[in-house]
């Protein structure tokens, strides 16, 4: 009896264990994208990093192929709702209800004529970003300005977490690779 209860608790164990591990491997990469997004954007473009960092978290994986799909839905969410967002301030100007409006073609444009089903919920909150300062400053300059800032800090959030992702999964095949032992000739 005291055997199998060990037996058991060892398992739990390793399982606690694969599943830390997992975690600690995120956690190195969001900090290494972080890391370079807040030197890019924070440190020599002097703009705020957040949209850069939420993005390199957004897209961040363990697998090289989740990551990528990660990219592209985060880039086409991003455009459609920055897209949406512009093209209703110019057709029909500054209203709560026009922001309203976009926000649902936005969602309606990204969930059901695009099909991009990672993160559609980029696209509307995305619209209300670029729609916002407009609405609020009663300028369709600031939309533009919002829109282009938000674009470029996406695009580069998301490229770094796609590098490193790459980087990382070439360091595990690098270690894996001098991990095994030799093979008799």
């Amino acid at each position: 009896m005291k055997l199998r209860e060990a037996q058991r608790r060892g398992y739990q164990a390793v399982r606690l264990l694969a599943q830390r591990r997992s975690g600690v491997r995120y956690a190195v990469r969001v900090l290494i994208s972080g890391a370079i997004v807040w030197f890019l954007l924070g440190v020599l473009a002097h703009v705020d990093p957040l949209w850069g960092l939420i993005s390199s978290v957004v897209v961040t994986d363990l697998k090289v192929e989740s990551a990528m799909s990660n990219f592209v839905s985060r880039m086409l969410n991003t455009l459609i709702g920055c897209g949406t967002g512009l093209v209703f301030l110019r057709l029909f100007g500054f209203s709560a209800w026009v922001v309203l409006l976009a926000m649902g073609l936005s969602i309606i444009i990204s969930a059901d004529l695009v099909r991009v089903p990672i993160s559609w919920r980029i696209a509307p909150i995305t619209t209300v970003i670029v729609m916002t300062p407009a609405y609020l400053l009663h300028s369709p300059h600031a939309a533009l300005t919002a829109a282009l800032q938000r674009t470029g800090e996406v695009v580069i959030g998301s490229a770094v977490a796609v590098v490193v992702s790459y980087a990382a999964a070439g360091l595990q095949r690098w270690l894996r690779a001098g991990a095994e032992p030799p093979r008799p000739t």
